[in-house]
């Protein structure tokens, strides 16, 4: 029983000790322009995906535009066709 109190007592001798003083720490050689590197990175794919984003916006956009002009100019009244059919003669023998 003796046992558990010696330890509880070393844990409070520890815990009431002076803290010691934080070494200072230093980031490793080479840290700094790794970060900047990364970041130029993050940049460089971030423009990347806002690029996509927005011609696929764009792409879709002009798609919408294109079928309201279609719609607007063929789907209102039956128009001659944009190619004309040839011409047939009664009389085949008269064509040059």
């Amino acid at each position: 029983m003796n046992d558990p109190d010696q330890r509880w007592e070393k844990l409070v001798k520890a815990a009431r000790r002076a803290p010691s003083e934080p070494a200072e720490r230093r980031p490793p050689p080479g840290f700094v322009s790794r970060i900047i590197d990364l970041r130029q990175t993050v940049v460089s794919f971030v423009r990347t995906l806002a690029w996509r984003r927005w011609s696929v916006l764009v792409a879709l956009f002009s798609a919408l535009v294109f079928l309201a002009v279609l719609a607007a100019t063929r789907c209102r009244a039956p128009q001659d066709p944009l190619i004309a059919p040839p011409r047939t003669d009664s009389n085949p023998a008269l064509i040059p």
